[in-house]
């Protein structure tokens, strides 16, 4: 394990929230968080192609369940999502904490979260207007 900066411009969010922010809104708007994350906790290497990923992932599987009509996948989904966001930055996120690191607020990342979810809320809207009944 690297150390990490000492320094980061931005306190990072607790993987715990992203988690539950994924389950409460979707993949994608905790898949944004979980990106912007890496950054916060000094892997900016990571960041870009983590953001790409979770987007990608979290549009496709609306629309994927969208089309499909199988509902009970969404929370599994969502569970899946979820578990794995935190365990991929849990340990970065408490070595920051026990080298005196602050947590990030949780306002701004609920706010991020729901722009995220706006555009995935629309296109779902959307399709679903245009398919037959």
């Amino acid at each position: 394990m690297q150390p990490l900066q000492p320094t980061l411009a931005k306190k990072p969010w607790s993987p715990f929230a992203i988690a539950v922010l994924t389950l409460l809104l979707s993949p994608a708007a905790g898949g944004v968080l979980h990106g912007l994350n890496c950054g916060r906790l000094g892997q900016g290497g990571l960041q870009r192609f983590t953001m790409s990923r979770n987007l990608l992932a979290g549009i496709l599987l609306p629309l994927f369940l969208l089309f499909s009509r199988s509902g009970p996948y969404s929370l599994a989904a969502s569970l899946f999502f979820a578990s794995y966001f935190y365990k991929t930055q849990e340990e970065h996120f408490q070595d920051h904490l026990s080298q005196g690191g602050k947590k990030g607020s949780l306002l701004m990342a609920i706010v991020l979260s729901l722009l995220a979810l706006l555009p995935v809320a629309l296109l779902a809207l959307g399709l679903s207007m245009a398919l037959p009944k």
